[in-house]
């Protein structure tokens, strides 16, 4: 059995929580502030709530997924499994968990990434490279998200991030 792998990293937004809940909850378009995922869209007919899914192309490798909302509590966060990733060997199952809370004016969110591999070789192949991948990952999803709700910029693989404003937890 794979051991999991969890990750936790928290961001300042410099924004109220409303405007931050409204671009998370527009769970189609995660390809503006996500800066490795190119494309976005809805699968569903649901474009919110449990059950809405997406499919995510991402820049590297080809790689894409199918994701589906399994929690949602409105102003607060959302949770997202990944049901099939095409051309990312080696993981077996992926969430990801985006929460909000106030903080004066400002918002903290909060990502929370969880993971487990295909076998052991995968597992080893975690421990020497993809942990630091994967954490950078969730570095840059956070500040993305940061730089798009802040000034509307559509991040992209290259646009420069600020990972120094993301703290991690975990």
């Amino acid at each position: 059995m794979s051991k999991q792998t969890t990750f936790i990293q928290e961001i300042k937004i410099n924004l109220p929580k409303e405007k931050v809940w409204k671009a998370l909850a527009d769970f189609g378009n995660i390809c503006h502030g996500h800066p490795a995922v190119s494309k976005s869209y809805i699968t569903s007919s649901q474009k919110e709530g449990v059950g809405a899914t997406r499919h995510c192309d991402f820049t590297m490798m080809g790689a894409s997924a199918e994701e589906k909302v399994v929690e949602w509590n409105e102003a607060k966060n959302i949770k997202i499994s990944v049901f099939q990733l095409d051309k990312m060997p080696g993981i077996n199952n992926m969430a990801m968990d985006l929460a909000i809370k106030e903080e004066g004016n400002n918002t903290i969110l909060t990502g929370t990434m969880e993971y487990d591999m295909k076998n052991i070789f995968f597992d080893f192949m975690n421990s020497i490279v993809m942990k630091k991948m994967n954490a950078k990952l969730l570095s840059g999803i956070l500040a993305g998200h940061k730089l798009y709700i802040e000034t509307g910029t559509i991040v992209n693989e290259k646009t420069k991030l600020d990972l120094s404003t993301v703290k991690t937890i975990q």
